[in-house]
């Protein structure tokens, strides 16, 4: 019985859940960086601090800021049909202005989600897009590889501030990024798990 519900969770696309997971950054800084341009591979290391949602979360300056990513996402594997997820909250005064997006990548494409104004995130906001044509375009400066291309073997994530960059005395903090997977795939992991328990 017990090799037939894993099989069966298998056959019906478990394996993609091997990526699940959000980071809550409370191990460090993970090798999260801020820069100046969406292709760039070379920037400075986000800090990490308390006072997270909850716990740990990492910060960047906001002035003239481009993008923070990471390129250690060996830990996500595929994400395709997953939701993509990040708390954000900006700390500052004055003129704080621009708009901010998820990102990911693999090679030189680029897709962006819908996009959000930064300012009214004050306190700490949660910003949720499901991966899907609808929601992500492709960045017409790189490759035009499919989406389905780029999620199932992401070498790059991250918040993405636009062209225009993000303006301010502040700083732009993040907590909880990572992806939550399809609703199907939790269905079914549920569902294979009590088999298991009725089994024994």
């Amino acid at each position: 019985m017990r090799k037939l519900v894993l099989l069966t969770m298998l056959c019906c696309g478990l394996t993609t859940l091997a990526f699940a997971g959000v980071e809550t950054f409370d191990g460090g800084s993970e090798d999260w960086n801020y820069g100046y341009g969406l292709s760039t591979t070379s920037g400075n290391a986000l800090w990490s601090d308390d006072g997270g949602n909850p716990g740990v979360h990492l910060s960047g300056p906001l002035s003239n800021l481009y993008k923070v990513w990471t390129q250690n996402t060996s830990g996500f594997g595929d994400v395709t049909g997953a939701t993509m997820t990040v708390d954000t909250r900006i700390d500052g005064s004055g003129s704080i202005h621009g708009t901010a997006q998820l990102y990911i990548g693999r090679g030189n494409t680029y897709y962006i989600s819908q996009a959000w104004n930064i300012r009214p995130d004050a306190e700490w906001t949660t910003h949720q897009f499901d991966i899907n044509q609808s929601n992500f375009t492709l960045w017409p400066s790189g490759s035009s590889n499919s989406l389905g291309y780029v999620t199932e073997v992401p070498d790059e994530v991250g918040v993405f501030f636009g062209t225009e960059l993000a303006r301010g005395n502040g700083n732009f903090n993040i907590d909880n990024f990572g992806f939550i997977p399809e609703p199907a795939t939790m269905f079914l992991l549920g569902i294979g798990g009590l088999l298991l328990q009725f089994e024994r």
